[in-house]
């Protein structure tokens, strides 16, 4: 099962969390590890499909379907993309502050912990942890 739990806090101090538990895939290729999940409406994104490529200290998010979106993930570094939703597009950009990563070697047990700040057109600017958990 995976466990996606992500809370956004805006700049006044106001949190929203949402948590999703589904079913989903996860496997080793080259160097880097796949989760794969499909999106509900619990997070907004039913008709998406999400899948995460898991390196050292670097985590790229793709999603396809309904929702069209890349974020990469990496400490330090200031990423700028396009979200293509059905309501249109969205400029976003985001700070990532931290990413850690505990993968146990059979995939049977998985940590992930992401910490970033973001600004979506202007329209939100806070900052997201998102916690993910495969066991």
């Amino acid at each position: 099962m995976i466990k996606m739990k992500t809370c956004q806090i805006d700049l006044k101090g106001q949190k929203d969390s949402i948590e999703l538990i589904t079913e989903g895939k996860v496997y080793k290729k080259n160097r880097a590890t796949y989760i794969v999940y499909e999106e509900s409406e619990i997070s907004g994104m039913a008709g998406t499909t999400t899948t995460l490529k898991v390196l050292d200290n670097c985590i790229t998010m793709k999603r396809f379907g309904k929702n069209n979106s890349e974020l990469i993930f990496e400490k330090g570094k200031r990423f700028k993309t396009r979200y293509r939703t059905a309501h249109g597009d969205f400029s976003v950009e985001i700070l990532t502050k931290s990413v850690d990563v505990e993968i146990k070697h059979d995939l049977t047990d998985i940590d992930i912990n992401i910490n970033y700040d973001i600004n979506i057109s202007g329209l939100f600017e806070g900052k997201n942890i998102i916690n993910i958990k495969i066991n």
